[in-house]
């Protein structure tokens, strides 16, 4: 009777396995898209990836839903979906791709990051917070830089500088050639008052990527405080040029002004 028993529970040990392997492997999709989709789903996918970074919208949209279609259990998938909807102004059903995203996959940290970036943009930093910290918890995170930078421009929104900075810190040993690093660290010495730290940071930030106005016209903002007008004058012209219609362009637009009246 006990050998029986035995048997009994050992086969139902086995069942639960089996049970439990055949759900993981549907989770994941594996064992519901043939071979020949996935493949055809990958080539929409890089399609896709080609439009998008082309700035062509539309034609990405149309290959990533083609590579949905195929497979419907690829995370990479809903990320770049979510990825044109945010490009586009679809907040909410950015957020409805990402998080179907990382439903799948729950260590793609590049949707975790993409989730946190609109939290940012509403200044609902809680959960911002949370998704930054839940993609730098994969140790196969290749952009982690990123995100610590990102934690440090919500410190900065908390008001604690010192907290930013340390981050900031991290990220710098991280990839020395991520330019919103040097210009968040521009932004940690200009409050601090350390103007020539500050300047470096700026102009470290433009030489990694010169069409990032918003160091450029802090680079200004320091001349202009230095009382170094001409050198003002050229930044901020530079700056108003290329963005009229933009925050910093027309910032750059009221100190030429000032400097205008100070030259007289």
């Amino acid at each position: 009777m006990r050998i029986i028993k035995q048997k009994y529970t050992k086969l139902l040990l086995i069942c639960f396995l089996i049970t439990v392997v055949f759900t993981v492997l549907a989770g994941c999709g594996l064992s519901q898209v043939p071979k020949k989709n996935k493949l055809k789903s990958n080539l929409y996918y890089r399609l896709g990836v080609g439009f998008y970074q082309n700035g062509n919208f539309i034609k990405a949209m149309q290959e990533f839903i083609k590579a949905k279609r195929l497979n419907p259990y690829s995370a990479k998938n809903y990320n770049a979906i979510g990825m044109v909807y945010m490009e586009t102004a679809r907040k909410g059903k950015a957020v409805k791709n990402f998080k179907e995203a990382v439903r799948i996959n729950p260590n793609f940290s590049d949707a975790y990051y993409n989730l946190a970036i609109i939290y940012i943009k509403r200044k609902d930093y809680l959960p911002a917070k949370s998704y930054l910290k839940k993609a730098l918890k994969n140790p196969f995170y290749n952009r982690p830089y990123q995100s610590y930078t990102q934690l440090a421009k919500i410190y900065f929104a908390e008001n604690k500088p010192e907290k930013a900075k340390k981050i900031l810190t991290v990220s710098k040993l991280l990839d020395k050639k991520y330019f919103l690093t040097y210009y968040y660290l521009g932004k940690y010495y200009l409050i601090k008052g350390n103007f020539e730290q500050s300047l470096r940071n700026f102009k470290k930030a433009v030489e990694l990527n010169m069409f990032f106005a918003p160091a450029k016209y802090y680079e200004g903002v320091i001349y202009f405080i230095q009382k170094r007008y001409n050198k003002a004058k050229e930044i901020f012209s530079s700056v108003y040029e290329q963005n009229k219609t933009n925050y910093y362009g027309k910032k750059s637009l009221d100190y030429l002004k000032k400097i205008m009246l100070y030259s007289k």
